[in-house]
């Protein structure tokens, strides 16, 4: 389990989760981007535990530069998820790969974050964006009314 300080807010990621998400790098050129969506519970005080990823489907859409998932099936791995919980685990926000050492999210990248945010209805008032890259992660906090912290990570700093 990886602990991250985002402000005022931490999150916990568990290294199964970390694994598989790094299972994606985008280290060859050949390698599309891939994502999903990240799961797990609100604890208390601001701390927040990602458990659970979804990993790409053949119903999302990927190139080099590009990913977009199918909502209808990450809705369908939400609603299994909470249901098999009994409510404790939520939809906490989403993941993908840049195929850059420290990435940065792109503009369609924090539009579709807000977008999440603003437009549904969720569990949770805070979501995260998690992006990993071939050297390090991004990650930030998400708010209706914007994107608050943010932090880059190297690997081998964790």
């Amino acid at each position: 389990m990886k602990e991250f300080e985002l402000g005022d807010l931490s999150i916990k990621i568990s290294d199964e989760v970390l694994e598989k998400m790094k299972s994606f790098i985008q280290n060859e050129n050949h390698k599309p981007e891939a994502g999903g969506i990240l799961i797990g519970h609100y604890l208390e005080d601001k701390n927040y535990s990602i458990t659970d990823v979804s990993l790409p489907s053949e119903l999302d859409k990927s190139s080099r530069f590009n990913f977009t998932r199918s909502k209808r099936n990450a809705q369908k791995i939400i609603n299994e998820i909470f249901k098999d919980s009994k409510g404790k685990k939520i939809y906490l926000g989403e993941w993908h790969t840049h195929p850059e050492d420290y990435p940065t999210p792109s503009s369609l990248d924090k539009k579709s974050i807000l977008e999440q945010i603003r437009g549904n209805i969720l569990n949770s008032e805070i979501i995260f964006m998690l992006i990993i890259g071939r050297k390090g992660l991004y990650i930030s906090y998400v708010e209706k009314t914007g994107i608050k912290t943010e932090k880059n990570i190297k690997f081998e700093e964790f």
